[in-house]
């Protein structure tokens, strides 16, 4: 009986610390401590956005899909421009890559490739997306210059 409520204790103080852990900083703006924040997830996004990839004149590129973002994700060409793409899954998770108003949806398991014919609108920009993880801002966009 002894051992039961011993265990019974500690499983009520585990609680009570996880509930201290997962409650949110108070509603006076007080900063959180710096350790509060550590994660050892990786971060969704890119260390360092890749610039814009210029493909004026080119009629083939490249571009890599990882978790979660495409690199590069803006691609500047000029208007009406087609490009045969190709989408490279460098990241463990399966990705799409969409162009809903070019009727394009390719799905990428984990290391493989699409390749894809884009055009270049005739002015602004066309949003290219992954539809698994957009929400994570897996988004990028096919620019006129």
């Amino acid at each position: 009986m002894r051992n039961r409520t011993m265990i019974m204790a500690a499983l009520l103080a585990l609680a009570i610390v996880a509930t201290a852990c997962t409650t949110s900083s108070s509603s006076t703006g007080a900063a959180a401590s710096p350790t509060s924040s550590v994660s050892s997830t990786p971060s969704p996004t890119p260390p360092s956005p890749a610039p814009p990839a210029n493909v004026v004149g080119k009629k083939t590129f490249t571009i890599d899909a990882q978790d979660f973002f495409f690199s590069p994700n803006v691609l500047m060409g000029s208007a009406g421009q087609q490009l045969t793409l190709t989408i490279d899954n460098l990241g463990a998770a399966t990705h799409t890559f969409t162009i809903a108003s070019e009727h394009i949806d390719v799905t990428l398991v984990a290391g493989s490739q699409q390749t894809v014919k884009v055009t270049f609108p005739n002015s602004g920009s066309t949003e290219f997306l992954c539809r698994f993880h957009e929400s994570m801002g897996m988004v990028g966009q096919l620019q006129v210059q």
